[in-house]
């Protein structure tokens, strides 16, 4: 009797190389598209609708890198070498098809290598494709304001081992009528890798300040990240006292906007004492 092993593998190893192509093909369908988007961008002129444009392109990008690298770990894992060698080179041709990879890639070496005024000049090049967020943001929400300033710590950070640290000052100042409480955050992160993390708490710093109108609040913070750029925003969720008594009961909550800054590695220096 002749064993039907060999045609289950044969199957399986088909179906294995159709997958490849597939993932393949949209992988470089991404990559045409995006490159496409952003040379139009470079002749045009970037306004909000090629920045939105460059995004989503750059986003999709980004799911096909993900779906190759997991492909590619899952390949390892199973000890299949030549499906891996396949993967690690349609992620090598991926990478060498997107303009925005490419000018991140030199950026992070740039940085490492510290040669500070080539980065600047590579950051503006990803700036021009991809306008970013300035490194400090100022918002007004029902009446207070939320003041942000980022730095970048290079005797904290290690660019070689992907390796960096922020560091970021609030200043929240209650120019309404009310007396206001912070009573939690809530903070959203994005690396220049597209990943994002949320952490969310009570207070800022262990405390929860309160402000009576007029009165301000400052503190200082860090965050790590793993690329040499990224984002942060978020919101404060806050009590409001309708008299001096600070009775919860009669008082009701409202949101504050943190509003969107850049952390970047190219950022200036902190003027004042950072360590936290």
């Amino acid at each position: 009797m002749v064993s039907a092993r060999p045609n289950l593998g044969l199957r399986a190893g088909r179906a294995q190389e159709s997958r490849l192509a597939s993932t393949s093909r949209h992988a470089h369908v991404a990559a045409r598209r995006f490159a496409s988007v952003v040379a139009r961008a470079r002749t045009t002129g970037t306004n909000e609708d090629q920045v939105r444009s460059v995004m989503e392109e750059r986003t999709e990008v980004e799911k096909q890198r993900r779906r190759l690298k997991l492909e590619l770990k899952v390949a390892v894992e199973r000890e299949d070498y030549g499906l891996a060698a396949c993967l690690r080179d349609e992620l090598l041709s991926l990478d060498s098809t997107d303009p925005v990879f490419q000018l991140e890639s030199e950026l992070k070496r740039a940085v490492a290598e510290e040669r500070y005024e080539e980065a600047c000049d590579l950051r503006d090049q990803l700036e021009e494709l991809c306008p970013a967020p300035k490194p400090n943001s100022d918002c007004v929400t029902h009446g207070v304001r939320v003041k942000v300033s980022s730095y970048y710590v290079p005797s904290r950070s290690s660019p070689h081992l992907g390796q960096f640290f922020f560091t970021y000052k609030v200043h929240i100042a209650n120019e309404s009528d009310k007396t206001v409480q912070v009573r939690n955050r809530h903070w959203v992160i994005t690396n220049a890798q597209g990943r994002v993390d949320e952490v969310k708490g009570p207070g800022v710093v262990g405390e929860q300040p309160i402000l009576r109108p007029g009165e301000d609040f400052e503190y200082t913070s860090a965050c790590p990240l793993q690329t040499s750029y990224g984002t942060m925003e978020g919101k404060y969720e806050m009590i409001v006292f309708d008299r001096d008594s600070f009775d919860l009961e009669e008082a009701h909550r409202i949101e504050v906007k943190i509003g969107r800054f850049s952390l970047n590695a190219t950022s200036e220096q902190p003027s004042y004492d950072c360590t936290i």
